[in-house]
């Protein structure tokens, strides 16, 4: 065991030391792109032939989708007719004409008894099935037309297989400000370019500029990391082939820029959530960051796109057991995306990474979610807080995808119940915590795999009472049907010691309210949840807290010691561990596992769980430490240092005291933010003798509060209070002040305005 960790903590250094001098080199260049392209293009035309046979033999016709037509014969026509364009070599124009004008041809797979059954395959089957790969097909043609290398029946036969394509898309001209109908825009668009003079050519066009309208002018309605490329990508596709950069300078693309490069990860992917891959759709990004770069001359985004090449590349290169990235095949999917990343870059951009630390992306209305980080470097630690609910904006989108398409399964649209689930959270190059993965099975997998709420690492709340002998897994999974909420931020706040975030999501129809407060205590490292419900109503509850791993090596009552291992096909470094500790587990709550089914892999889920009869305005609670540490060390015992303070408003307030002897710290937070306030309407309406909490040998009415006690010193951070005590001496009081205009129009009352946030160090008398 201690010779696997330290082989893999090697492993780890020699990654991080090789990534560094990938990184001290200069961005990727043009140069770089085109050679990737090549190689990918010269290699895919020596398997062509081969790879046409095997998808002969097992072809991808479907019941669900119909007549489904292989994508790697036509990005490798668009790499040909790329570097035709580049180079001026006529084989390639030859190459790609040959691919362009036998792709119909393969529609004679299609089984006649499945023909019958699809009514819109009645004028016959459209040769581009798939409208990802339709704007590479056109694209391809555009680059080789004028290269002498097509005759007169040869353009025809393209042109008649692009126009018959095209012409299909009006049976189903899905629309909403979301990847398909982007991709049905873009479709159109590069089909009008392509066939400028064709009598359909104006309907295309319009029916493109149609489609693209919702993502022209509104918010994105998916929160996906997949389906957030596609979009992007088409987006910028788009504005490229109409002519228009101008759309680019819109406020909804540049905050989906500046957003992602806030969920960039320490692995070197966009962290994944809704519905999404592990490492999947990076390449969709590049082109988009390198556009981007050169449009804003923004150094981040060029960071951006040199990150997820270098590092996908890199991880490419050891599973093909190279060494040197500039030998690497790429395939042809990633190099019709390199196409555009060549044609986009400026490597007179210089890549500069973001220096920013934990804090929102990027806003608490269409992102919610929270980084907390502290660093960008491979070995840097970082937690993804996703708390998106639906929103409010695209109602008409989703309101047509949900009465047109079977996605009960989903948040709409392609996102999961993983409402304040903690996404990802990695430190020192290894996955401590990930998300569940796209799905198994359509439209979903089994109990709605993997979207629904027990598929994330997040409290899962059920009606009605669980009896202690039932089984957890069963009393919690449905059919996985989606459950709308609302979800709001709170608070989020960087202290000097802790960095703090608090979301709520709000349920009406089950009845109540949950925040997770996420204390990161940032030079130990470790952090703090502390989960909140109310009750909204007299009712029955089961509240159950999950915590999803791939391997438990040690379990001792309350504290797991865990490790991730890999993520369905990728192994991961497995250097450091995450210890899962409850500190707190009285009346009634009880902690065990159960084996589950995430992101194509075994995995098992750490519960704690309890039942009860709750009246309307009752707290429950639970509290996780989550400590990363070195696979070699046993820190099981550093569980021991976790201590509930006694507090006087009990179930309406939790204080947590750990230390190792030399110091102590403390963090207060209230649950019941209601409890300042005062029945009459009274300006100010909250009020210190209601609201304070004595925890401990503190009292305060703060929301939050975080101490460090060390000597004959306190250093306190506190968050919307008005005053502060320890051990009977005040730390900070807010002053009195006379507040008018009173709604019962008496005079004016004196009272205490609550402080935003405040920290200092004093010294103890």
């Amino acid at each position: 065991m201690r010779f696997q960790t330290f082989f893999s903590r090697i492993c780890l250094s020699l990654f991080c030391l090789a990534f560094g001098a990938l990184s001290a080199q200069a961005q990727t260049l043009k140069s770089e792109y085109l050679n990737w392209i090549k190689i990918a293009a010269d290699a895919g035309w020596q398997d062509h032939p081969a790879s046409i046979e095997r998808w002969k033999k097992a072809p991808n016709h479907h019941e669900l989708w119909g007549y489904d037509s292989p994508g790697g014969p036509i990005y490798l026509a668009d790499l040909l007719g790329y570097l035709y364009q580049e180079t001026k070599d006529r084989s390639y124009a030859e190459k790609a004409r040959d691919i362009l004008a036998g792709y119909g041809d393969l529609r004679e797979t299609y089984p006649k008894e499945m023909l019958a059954k699809r009514l819109e395959y009645a004028d016959g089957i459209p040769a581009i099935s798939n409208f990802f790969i339709m704007p590479p097909y056109a694209r391809a043609y555009m680059r080789i037309r004028e290269s002498g290398a097509l005759d007169a029946k040869t353009k025809a036969k393209i042109e008649e297989a692009l126009a018959f394509s095209l012409d299909f898309i009006f049976r189903f001209p899905e629309w909403g400000a979301h990847n398909r109908a982007m991709l049905r825009a873009e479709s159109l668009a590069y089909g009008a370019a392509a066939l400028s003079n064709h009598p359909q050519a104006a309907k295309w066009r319009q029916l493109g500029e149609t489609l693209a309208s919702d993502s022209m002018k509104q918010w994105e309605i998916e929160d996906a990391t997949g389906y957030h490329g596609i979009w992007l990508y088409s987006v910028f596709s788009y504005a490229d082939v109409i002519k228009r950069d101008d759309v680019l300078h819109s406020p909804m693309v540049k905050y989906y820029l500046d957003y992602f490069v806030q969920l960039l990860t320490p692995h070197g992917n966009i962290a994944d959530f809704g519905d999404a891959h592990w490492n999947g759709g990076w390449e969709r990004f590049v082109p988009v960051y390198e556009k981007a770069a050169t449009l804003f001359r923004n150094p981040q985004y060029k960071y951006l796109a040199e990150q997820l090449t270098r590092r996908a590349l890199a991880r490419s290169a050891k599973s093909q057991n190279l060494t040197d990235l500039a030998k690497l095949n790429i395939g042809a999917g990633v190099g019709s995306a390199f196409t555009d990343a060549h044609r986009w870059a400026d490597d007179s951009v210089k890549s500069q990474a973001p220096t920013n630390g934990s804090q929102d992306v990027l806003e608490d209305l269409i992102g919610k979610k929270v980084v907390f980080r502290n660093g960008w470097q491979p070995d840097s630690t970082m937690m993804l807080l996703n708390y998106r609910d639906e929103g409010d904006g695209g109602r008409l989108g989703r309101d047509f995808l949900r009465q047109t398409l079977s996605v009960e399964e989903e948040k709409m649209h392609h996102g999961h119940a993983d409402e304040n689930s903690i996404a990802l959270l990695m430190s020192g190059g290894s996955v401590l915590l990930h998300d569940g993965g796209y799905r198994p099975d359509l439209p979903s997998g089994q109990y709605g795999a993997w979207r629904a709420d027990y598929f994330h690492n997040r409290v899962v709340v059920r009606k009605d009472k669980r009896d202690k002998t039932q089984d957890v897994y069963e009393f919690i999974r449905g059919s996985g049907n989606y459950r709308p909420v609302r979800t709001q931020k709170i608070d989020f706040l960087n202290f000097k010691d802790v960095d703090v975030s608090r979301t709520r999501v709000i349920d009406d129809a089950m009845g109540y309210e949950w925040d997770r407060v996420i204390t990161w205590v940032k030079e130990k490292n470790f952090f703090v949840v502390v989960d909140g419900m109310k009750a909204l109503r007299n009712d029955y509850f089961t509240f159950t807290n999950l915590w999803h791993t791939r391997q438990i090596h040690s379990k001792q009552a309350q504290t797991f010691d865990t490790g991730i291992d890999k993520i369905h096909l990728d192994p991961l470094p497995t250097g450091k561990r995450l210890l899962v500790h409850f500190p707190e587990n009285t009346f009634g709550k009880q902690i065990g596992t159960f084996g589950i089914s995430r992101h194509y892999q075994d995995e098992t889920a750490i519960y704690q769980t309890v039942s009860s009869l709750y009246k309307a305005g009752d707290y429950e609670y639970f509290v996780t430490i989550l400590i990363p540490h070195d696979a070699a060390q046993d820190v099981r015992a550093q569980a021991n240092q976790f201590r509930l303070l006694p507090v006087d408003k009990s179930g309406q307030a939790i204080g947590l005291e750990f230390g190792d002897g030399a110091e102590k710290s403390v963090i207060c937070i209230k649950l019941n933010l209601e409890m300042d306030l005062a029945r009459e309407q009274v300006g100010p309406r909250y009020q210190y003798s209601l609201g304070k909490v004595k925890y401990g040998e503190f009292e305060t009415d703060a929301s939050y509060l975080f101490a460090k006690i060390k000597g004959d010193q306190v250093a306190y951070s506190a968050a919307t209070m008005s005053k502060v005590i320890f051990r009977n001496q005040t730390l900070l009081e807010a002053k009195p002040n006379s507040f008018g205009l009173q709604l019962d129009g008496a005079p004016a009352r004196t009272g205490l305005a609550k402080w935003r946030f405040w920290e200092e160090a004093v010294n103890i008398r």
